[in-house]
């Protein structure tokens, strides 16, 4: 197989991750892989010595007609069987790269719960278009909030996200990175790793943390993340009064280190969660979770089963859940075995690629079961 994966994404976020372990994976089975995305991207790092063909393009928004020509003479170079594209904006123009050279199949994966807008006529054609062979969900409340929106349910299929379970295993804590994050030895450290924004609840996060230390639980808080280290999560923690008890650790590549430093990990999302990979990582490891009910997180944490599910916007309730983790052993424990079971058993990198490259072989077979009866 030839597949074209096709990125906006200038970061190292999940999906660029998942991206670019599906990719390395194909590679290894054989198959040709080509990567289109901006000149400026992560990915970039990633590309030499990999064997992926590269081609780039600025990608400025979501129907530009000049990355979108770009994007059909790359097609045309290339002749992929697939047309992969990972994120919204590589969506739209891969089907407005469909206006000026043919797509043989295009497959758009889908990363957040977000519902989608019926009032907009842009989004509505999008999320329709004939174009699009199949979308890949990576939850099951995707699927939902897809088909809500009014796309076919035969057209999705999910496939959950992956982890690498070599990668996330059960270490020893990183004392270089305690020292350096200047993490008080005997406490519990308890963490929220995810760029700072709105919809992932941070601030709630950190006024839970305010109720639990003034609950006289030892414990001491980080955020680790895109943006944690900057202004709006400073003020709010001056503003809270527990500056000796944060630690803002800005963005990190050493995920395994601060995540094996971790008594609890917690995930305060307020919408459009799809299937965490902070979560993923953290049960990989033997971390107990607590995590808000929103978009996929239901899939992963089963309440007092895999960790605790508390409502979103709720840092009363968010408070509660951290105190009762650190403070009762035997359901943390309980809920972090099951967890690491149920992850490393189901979520793989290994299972998400499979799942991926059995649609894509469902797609070129009903293409030449429909070609041989041509």
């Amino acid at each position: 197989m030839k597949i074209l994966h096709v990125t906006e994404s200038r970061g190292w976020s999940g999906g660029t991750v998942q991206l670019w372990n599906l990719s390395q994976t194909l590679r290894a089975q054989g198959h040709e892989v080509g990567l289109f995305c901006p000149p400026a991207s992560e990915l970039l790092k990633h590309a030499p010595g990999s064997g992926v063909q590269v081609f780039t393009c600025a990608l400025r928004q979501d129907y530009d007609l000049r990355a979108a020509w770009a994007l059909s003479k790359a097609i045309r170079q290339f002749s992929p069987d697939i047309v992969h594209a990972h994120h919204p904006r590589a969506h739209a123009l891969s089907l407005l790269a469909g206006c000026f050279t043919t797509i043989k199949h295009l497959v758009v994966s889908r990363r957040v719960s977000f519902k989608l807008k019926k009032w907009n006529i842009f989004s509505q054609l999008k999320y329709r278009s004939p174009q699009i062979s199949a979308y890949t969900a990576v939850s099951q409340d995707i699927k939902n909030v897809l088909v809500s929106g009014g796309v076919p349910a035969h057209k999705i299929e999910v496939i959950h996200s992956g982890v690498d379970v070599q990668k996330f295993s059960p270490q020893a804590p990183s004392e270089n990175l305690r020292q350096e994050l200047q993490v008080p030895m005997g406490i519990p450290l308890v963490g929220n790793l995810n760029h700072f924004s709105w919809w992932k609840g941070q601030s709630y996060f950190l006024e839970a943390a305010k109720l639990v230390l003034d609950e006289k639980v030892p414990a001491h808080f980080v955020l680790a993340g895109k943006d944690t280290e900057g202004h709006e999560a400073r003020e709010k923690v001056k503003a809270l009064g527990i500056q000796e008890h944060v630690c803002l650790a800005g963005f990190r590549t050493d995920m395994p280190e601060v995540i094996s430093l971790l008594k609890l990990c917690v995930l305060s999302s307020l919408a459009g969660e799809g299937f965490s990979g902070v979560l993923r990582e953290a049960m990989s490891m033997g971390v107990p979770v607590a995590a808000t009910d929103v978009g996929g997180n239901r899939e992963l944490v089963v309440n007092e089963k895999t960790g605790l599910l508390v409502p979103p916007a709720d840092a009363k309730a968010l408070a509660g859940a951290i105190k009762r983790m650190l403070t009762d052993q035997t359901l943390s424990d309980a809920c972090a075995k099951q967890a690491q079971d149920n992850v490393r058993s189901h979520y793989s990198i290994g299972s998400m690629v499979e799942k991926t490259t059995g649609l894509y072989k469902q797609l070129l077979k009903v293409e030449y079961d429909l070609g041989s009866h041509g």
